[in-house]
């Protein structure tokens, strides 16, 4: 209703607990198919069932729902509108990342089933930071989707076929990423601009725009603001499986400190830290596996126990492999993950 007040695009949309299938059923009926089904909480794109096609698809999106942890999630159930999904950075009264996010597919050689093609784009996911922790996942919607399109797992697909191996295209369900602001028409920014300031106190968002074509004005197509996340994922935007990253959160410190009266300094290459390791246990083979991760990353450290459990570490290098170095301590393969890392610049 907000955004319809400002004038921007949002698809007709109502909200049913999970016992009212008959009135959503009704409803999709009246507003017509196809549909999306989403639960009110979900994120990540979990639970969203789009391309609904019949009152069949409906009862297992709803079925499939009740049977996850959104079990007692109301549910949106809202018109299913055409077109490319859109992850839209908005921060003040600029677009600074634009993401086009689309669903998992493989395309067939003749030779290959669609369970190796799915493989294949697996190991693609695991060179990429962002979507090495997301993999296509397998189980009953899976199975559920390549029925609908007539295949299964061990099909093989003749040369050239595509299928879907994802309802959504959010990448934590196995959707693929690629930058894309610079071929966005400036009506499409604007209209993501105006829908995040008609949501009082919000000042930077991530709008979910589902457009057919990003090139043309938006009064010369169908397109619909779906959601607007006030605290989005960003890594995927530094981290694009295609096209060019962009530091989204480089640019939230910027606005920040310029709103704020902070004058930043220019970016340092080289780091010099100290730190302290609340350790637990001091176990010496977590203290090697600290070293070794250091010399990995080429960075020249030094560590001191402290007391019965602490750690104090003297670390300089790159700052990148000093942010991955500190990220890895955290997490150690020997289930003795520390209760506190401490950092400071020296």
């Amino acid at each position: 209703m907000l955004l319809q007040q400002v004038g921007v695009p949002a698809p007709k949309g109502r909200l049913f607990s999970q016992e009212r299938f008959a009135e959503a059923a009704s409803y999709a009926e009246e507003i017509g198919y196809p549909v999306v089904v989403k639960p009110l909480r979900g994120t990540h794109g979990r639970g969203v069932v789009t391309g609904i096609s019949d009152e069949k698809e409906l009862a297992w999106a709803f079925d499939s729902l009740a049977k996850s942890a959104h079990a007692r999630d109301d549910v949106i159930l809202e018109e299913h509108i055409e077109g490319e999904a859109y992850r839209i950075i908005v921060l003040g009264d600029e677009v600074v990342s634009a993401l086009i996010s689309r669903r998992g597919a493989v395309t067939g050689d003749g030779e290959k089933t669609v369970r190796e093609l799915i493989e294949e784009r697996q190991q693609q996911r695991l060179l990429n930071p962002h979507l090495m922790a997301r993999p296509i996942r397998r189980g009953s919607r899976l199975t559920h989707l390549l029925a609908r399109q007539d295949v299964t797992l061990d099909s093989v697909l003749e040369p050239g076929r595509t299928v879907e191996i994802t309802y959504g295209s959010n990448t934590s369900q196995g959707g693929e990423h690629a930058q894309v602001l610079d071929r966005m028409h400036p009506s499409i920014l604007e209209a993501s601009v105006e829908s995040v300031k008609a949501l009082p106190g919000l000042g930077f968002g991530g709008v979910d725009f589902i457009i057919s074509d990003i090139e043309k004005p938006l009064d010369q197509q169908r397109a619909a603001i779906c959601e607007i996340n006030s605290m989005p994922s960003v890594d995927s935007h530094e981290y694009p499986l295609y096209g060019e990253p962009i530091s989204v959160p480089r640019k939230m410190v910027e606005a920040s400190a310029e709103a704020a009266g902070i004058s930043l300094r220019e970016y340092n290459p080289h780091l010099s830290v100290h730190a302290e390791i609340d350790a637990t246990d001091r176990n010496p083979r977590y203290r090697r596996w600290l070293r070794r991760q250091a010399m990995d990353l080429g960075l020249d450290c030094r560590l001191r126990p402290i007391g019965s459990r602490r750690i104090k570490v003297d670390l300089q290098g790159g700052a990148e492999p000093v942010a991955a170095w500190l990220a890895l301590s955290i997490h150690s393969p020997y289930g003795l993950d520390p209760k506190k890392v401490e950092v400071i610049h020296a």
